[in-house]
């Protein structure tokens, strides 16, 4: 769905692209066709106006009229001496002209009893048929190069919707295969802690299969929540949080790093928990992984007014750049591992539920990440609310 919605700008850009390019030879190739149509129109007003100058000589007594053909005949000084037109020209210092609606002719006759020097005749221009041609001219090409240009680009872009679907295919098989693994050990780490007694050992592979799942979710959230509806619910955010810390405490152990946390007290947001799970673990692995050895991690949560607002501070390297740290694939310091995906996935979490994000850093000092979170106010909108969503 998302790749035919690209085809469709890329097409759409492109036909417009071209379509602007044609300007130039439709406005000529639609003057051409002015020109032509002016043309005709002048040879017929010319052959009106022998008819009249006919009947001028011949001494008849009534003009030829027309429903077409419109005159007026004025005598040497271009006073009027009979009329038809609709409007009389204010300058006689012409052959031809031409004033919407009408084309004018000019004709200079000889001497005659009747005093006519001048005979105007008028005929209206046809100008509908010739916006008609030129709207008809320009649908046509715009058809014809849309077409080409989905064609083109549908072929152009096979290469690259193979080799997503490639990609797809191996990440979701990779997913798949890494799922029961970490299953396994994270079972069989449970038995071991309970059948012996913890160790450093112990606790390091602990916190390393930790970094691993944070690993495995980060990007198998990035694979499915393009494809995935992540419905929302109420979640109370002081327990989750609550939990999430304690998830990261062997991680946090392993660097001699502490987590101090200030959490005020059943306070409820309305979420989908996969997502808030993101958000929360990203900016806690970033706090501790960022933090100097044997620092601290100072994680708050407090309620202000209608909102709630999640900080966790760190006392680190700092990040140099915070404008690019939301980029994809942008890590701060590539000695640290990492893909580069989890703070880029909180940055869409975020413009996604209306979280708003604050970043303060100083070099060598640490880093703060506070969230600006909608606190779960109103019961009876959470199915509406979530239906939207």
């Amino acid at each position: 769905m998302y790749q035919s919605r690209d085809e469709g700008k890329a097409s759409f850009f492109y036909t417009i692209l071209i379509m602007f390019l044609f300007m130039i030879p439709n406005y000529f190739a639609i003057k051409a066709t002015i020109d032509k149509e002016l043309f005709i129109n002048k040879l017929s007003l010319m052959e009106w106006s022998n008819e009249i100058e006919k009947s001028i000589y011949s001494n008849e007594e009534e003009l030829p009229r027309s429903v077409k053909f419109k005159f007026g005949l004025y005598d040497q000084n271009h006073n009027l001496i009979v009329s038809h037109l609709d409007e009389e020209p204010i300058n006689f210092n012409f052959e031809t002209f031409t004033k919407y609606p009408y084309m004018y002719y000019q004709k200079n006759i000889d001497a005659n009893i009747h005093n006519v020097a001048y005979i105007v005749c008028a005929v209206r221009v046809n100008y509908s048929s010739i916006f008609m041609m030129a709207t008809l001219l320009c649908l046509i090409i715009l058809v014809i190069i849309y077409s080409f240009s989905r064609i083109m680009i549908r072929n152009t872009t096979i290469p690259y919707k193979m080799m997503q679907k490639y990609m797809d295919d191996f990440f979701n098989d990779a997913m798949h295969e890494l799922k029961t693994p970490l299953g396994v050990i994270n079972v069989n780490i449970e038995l071991l802690k309970k059948l012996s007694q913890e160790s450093k050992h112990l606790k390091r592979i602990q916190a390393a299969t930790k970094q691993m799942q944070m690993t495995y979710e980060d990007i198998e959230y990035y694979i499915k929540h393009k494809n995935i509806k992540y419905s929302k619910e109420k979640i109370n955010i002081s327990e989750f949080l609550k939990s999430r810390i304690a998830f990261f405490e062997d991680i946090a152990l392993s660097k001699s790093i502490s987590i101090y946390q200030d959490i005020q007290e059943d306070l409820e947001v309305f979420l989908n928990k996969t997502e808030l799970q993101r958000l929360i673990d990203n900016t806690l692995s970033n706090a501790i992984k960022y933090s100097n050895f044997q620092g601290e991690v100072v994680v708050k949560l407090s309620k202000e007014g209608d909102k709630c607002f999640l900080k966790v501070q760190d006392h680190g390297v700092g990040i140099k750049d915070v404008k690019s740290v939301f980029d994809r694939f942008k890590r701060e310091d590539t000695a640290q591992g990492g893909f580069g995906l989890g703070l880029n996935i909180v940055k869409n979490i975020c413009i996604k539920n209306n979280i708003h994000i604050q970043i303060g850093s100083h070099e060598n000092e640490g880093t703060v990440f506070v969230y600006d979170i909608a606190l779960y106010r109103v019961k009876f909108l959470d199915k509406a609310e979530n239906e939207i969503e």
